[in-house]
C-alpha cells in the first residue's frame, strides 16, 4: 500500500510540475529577428523578460540601474522604449517648468521617459491630487506638450508613429523640424514639433490636409496694432478680464493671434485678431 501511495503521490507531483511549467510565461522568448532587433538596440541589457502586448513584442529589462520596457513590432523594428526614471533624472528645464506649473503642489506618482522611433524623447510626470490624476507630457526644453487626465487609472503608454504623408507635409512646410509627439482626437491629428527654436502644434484633418499651426508667443512679440485692438476689446466689452495666454496661428487664409482672456469666477474668453488688427469672428 505504501508503494502505491508513493507512486500516486509522485505522479501527482510530476503532473503538477508539468502543468505549472506549461502555464508559466516567464520563459517566453520571441523569434530570432525580434531578439536581434532588441540586442542591436540594447546590447548591455540585463534581466530581460519578454511578453506579447497587442501586436508587439515587449522586453522588460534593466539598463544602467533603470527599469525599462522596449517595444518591437512584428517586422522586427524597434518602435518605443519606456524608462521608469527618477524625478531628479529629468532635464533641468523640465524640472523648472514643472515647479512653475499649476501642478507643482500635486503629488508625483511616477516619472517616465518615452523614446519613440523618429521622435525626440518626451518626459511624462504622473501627478495626483485627491481623486484627480493627470499625465503631464514635457519636451526636453521644458515645453508642456499636453496634460491628459487619467480617467481610468491606466498609465500604460503605447507606440505611436507618424504617417509618411504627414511627415512629408511637415518636412516641406517646416524644414529641419523635429517631431515630439502625435495625438489624434475626433478626426484631427495634432503633431507637436520643434522648429527654429519654437515648440509648435501642427494640425491636420482626416484627409491629411494641413489645417493650421499654432505656438505660444509673448506679449512683446505681438504687433502694436494687434495689442491696441485687444486692449480696446477688453476695456469696452470684457471688463475685468486679463490676458492669460497668446498663440500665433498660421492659417491657409491668413495668420492670426488668438488671445485667451481670464477673469476670476468666469469662463475664459477667446478673441482672435488678424495681422491688420481686426477682430476675426
Amino acid at each position: 500500500m505504501r508503494t502505491k501511495n508513493f507512486l500516486f503521490t509522485a505522479l501527482l507531483l510530476s503532473g503538477f510540475a508539468f502543468t505549472s511549467c506549461d502555464d508559466n510565461d516567464d520563459n517566453y522568448t520571441p523569434d530570432g529577428k525580434i531578439q536581434e532587433a532588441f540586442i542591436t538596440k540594447y546590447p548591455n541589457a540585463q534581466r530581460v523578460e519578454w511578453e506579447k502586448k497587442y501586436d508587439h513584442y515587449v522586453a522588460d529589462f534593466y539598463l544602467e540601474g533603470i527599469e525599462r520596457e522596449a517595444w518591437i513590432n512584428a517586422q522586427g523594428e524597434w518602435v518605443m522604449t519606456e524608462s521608469d526614471i527618477r524625478y531628479t533624472d529629468l532635464p533641468a528645464e523640465v524640472q523648472s517648468a514643472f515647479q512653475a506649473s499649476e501642478y507643482k503642489d500635486w503629488k508625483i506618482d511616477d516619472v517616465d521617459m518615452l523614446e519613440r522611433v523618429e521622435m525626440e524623447p518626451v518626459y511624462v510626470i504622473e501627478v495626483e491630487q485627491g481623486k484627480q490624476e493627470f499625465d503631464l507630457y514635457y519636451a526636453a526644453d521644458g515645453t508642456l506638450l499636453k496634460a491628459v487626465e487619467d480617467m481610468d487609472n491606466n498609465n500604460e503608454h503605447h507606440p505611436t508613429t507618424v504617417p509618411e504623408a504627414l511627415k512629408t507635409a511637415i518636412d516641406n512646410r517646416y524644414p529641419g523640424a523635429v517631431i515630439l509627439d502625435i495625438d489624434v482626437e475626433k478626426g484631427i491629428t495634432e503633431i507637436d514639433i520643434r522648429h527654429e527654436g519654437k515648440s509648435k502644434e501642427v494640425h491636420f484633418n482626416a484627409q491629411n490636409e494641413w489645417l493650421y499651426t499654432s505656438w505660444d508667443v509673448r506679449q512683446s512679440e505681438v504687433p502694436t496694432e494687434v495689442m491696441t485692438t485687444i486692449n480696446n476689446a477688453i476695456s469696452q466689452n470684457h471688463k475685468g478680464y486679463k490676458i492669460d495666454d497668446i498663440e500665433y496661428e498660421e492659417r491657409p487664409n491668413g495668420d492670426v493671434y488668438v488671445f485667451e482672456l481670464e477673469k476670476e469666477n468666469d469662463r475664459d474668453i477667446y478673441v482672435t485678431v488678424d495681422m491688420e488688427g481686426n477682430i476675426v469672428k
